[in-house]
């Protein structure tokens, strides 16, 4: 904490200290039951221009073991502060405020959470989510509410049958984003009457809550056709779409693999599967690679399929022109924060914006909008991809560029042994395999060739894009990981 003569600058570090204080006088239940010393843990921290900072924490025992630390989310606090009340990564308040700070609690009906009034922060204990006004009742179903409804619908498609009725459920928040949406695991609990007796049935399925219901419903429908389509012509590479809730923005889906006998513990997570694995000697050396050949190629696959579907999303095409102003503002951002490297962050970022405005690709094709290794989930039935929240008209190339940038592995930035023959050699991999699946569903080699071209614009943009990350989540700057990335920006515009 640092003092100065108005009062005081509290770190973000130290954050946690006040809002413990406040879960003390306001929420003491939530505490029970925690064995030990109680400690708030980061599970996700965004602080970006015009919208704040928002951190969610864990409330948990210092010495729990990671898993069961992260795993109650009636113990998550989500606390957001508005940008006027940051000073970079200080939050400036008076001696007095931090000590006794003046509390408001809003009315149940009204977000329920709790305001400090006079330090400008929102603290909210999980399900309370203004944003997400019924992530309460998606997490907890009534028997006679909708979700409840939807869910024993959900579950009659996939099972096939309509004389199953759930009679039991419960939800697992797995994936959260304050005010935006939150992912949720139902595991379901069906019987069935027969002659022989009463029958029972154990599922499981997805949900996911959005913000904007409108949002939701397109996501929806553009799903269910992208799904049927593919259903016709072989395995579906997304999760079956089994119903929505319209009106709270609730969507939900099949597990993968939608096979119901199929063991969901036999699903290996892109994150983990495309990254680097090296044999080393005994003292130390590389001396050979592991190229996950074959997941790169189910991979580059997929996105074909993806990107010679006929299912057109709503909306305005992603062109390059908008990639071009999302450079600039992440060039402007990185250089913000980087003194010593802002002239070169500016001036790639002004060429790199420059090139993309120019972009004109022969169609707009279907795509996924952020697809990255982490969208993806490996299974014995091949690969499935995930979180098409982003579902939209783009140049092909925006999907490839975007799988390249996050394919490259973070040692790459600090020059270690290996990295870059991985990459190299993993990437043209999935770029061989690509071109052939695009060949294979009919695409000339001038079309694709134009695609891949383009590719390396779209490579750099999302580069700016991770270089901005350590901003977006208030770490320390790392000059030589930045250094690294604009070097290798410079390198694929210039190729």
């Amino acid at each position: 904490m640092i003092q100065h003569e108005y009062g005081v600058a509290l770190s973000i570090q130290e954050l946690p200290s006040v809002v413990f204080h406040f879960l003390e006088r306001s929420h003491p239940r939530m505490l029970s039951g925690v064995q030990g010393p109680v400690g708030l843990f980061v599970r996700y921290l965004r602080c970006k221009p015009a919208r704040g900072l928002t951190i969610r924490y864990q409330a948990a025992a210092r010495n729990a073991s990671r898993r069961k630390r992260f795993t109650i989310p009636h113990r998550w606090i989500t606390v957001i502060t508005g940008e006027a009340a940051l000073a970079g990564t200080q939050i400036p308040w008076t001696a007095g405020q931090v000590v006794q700070p003046t509390l408001h609690v809003r009315a149940p009906d009204n977000a329920p959470g709790t305001t400090f009034t006079d330090l400008g922060l929102v603290v909210r204990v999980f399900p309370a989510d203004q944003g997400l006004s019924a992530l309460g009742e998606t997490c907890s179903p009534s028997p006679r509410g909708p979700v409840f409804s939807a869910l024993e619908t959900a579950a009659q498609i996939q099972l096939c049958d309509a004389s199953w009725h759930l009679t039991f459920t419960t939800a697992e928040p797995v994936r959260y984003k304050p005010s935006s949406r939150c992912v949720i695991r139902y595991r379901l609990l069906l019987e069935r009457t027969t002659a022989e007796g009463t029958l029972q049935q154990n599922l499981t399925l997805f949900g996911k809550l959005y913000g904007d219901p409108e949002h939701a419903r397109m996501i929806h429908a553009t799903l269910q056709q992208l799904y049927a389509e593919q259903a016709e012509t072989g395995q579906p590479i997304i999760p079956r779409p089994l119903g929505a809730v319209d009106a709270i923005g609730l969507v939900l889906s099949a597990a993968v693999p939608s096979s119901i006998s199929a063991e969901l513990t036999s699903l290996r997570p892109g994150l983990r599967l495309l990254q680097p694995r090296l044999l080393r000697g005994d003292c130390g050396e590389v001396v050979d690679m592991v190229i996950p050949g074959e997941e790169l190629r189910k991979t580059a696959t997929a996105l074909a399929r993806l990107h010679t579907s006929i299912c057109r999303p709503e909306g305005a095409p992603r062109t390059g022109a908008k990639e071009a102003k999302r450079v600039g503002e992440r060039a402007a951002l990185v250089a913000a924060h980087n003194p010593e490297q802002a002239e070169t962050a500016q001036r790639l970022g002004h060429q790199l914006a420059t090139l993309l405005e120019a972009v004109q690709p022969d169609a707009y094709r279907s795509a996924h909008g952020g697809f990255k290794p982490s969208q993806l989930l490996f299974s014995r039935h091949g690969v499935f991809v995930v979180d098409l929240d982003g579902f939209c008209l783009a140049d092909p190339a925006l999907d490839v560029g975007y799988f390249l940038a996050y394919l490259r592995p973070s040692g790459l930035w600090y020059d270690r042994a290996g990295m870059r023959e991985w990459f190299e050699d993993s990437s043209g991999r999935f770029v061989d395999a690509y071109r052939r699946a695009l060949s294979e569903r009919g695409i000339q080699d001038d079309t694709t060739h134009g695609i891949l071209q383009r590719t390396r614009l779209y490579e750099a943009a999302i580069l700016f894009k991770i270089a901005a990350r350590r901003i977006n989540r208030v770490n320390s700057p790392r000059p030589k990981e930045l250094s690294a990335i604009l070097t290798e920006v410079a390198c694929l515009m210039n190729q």
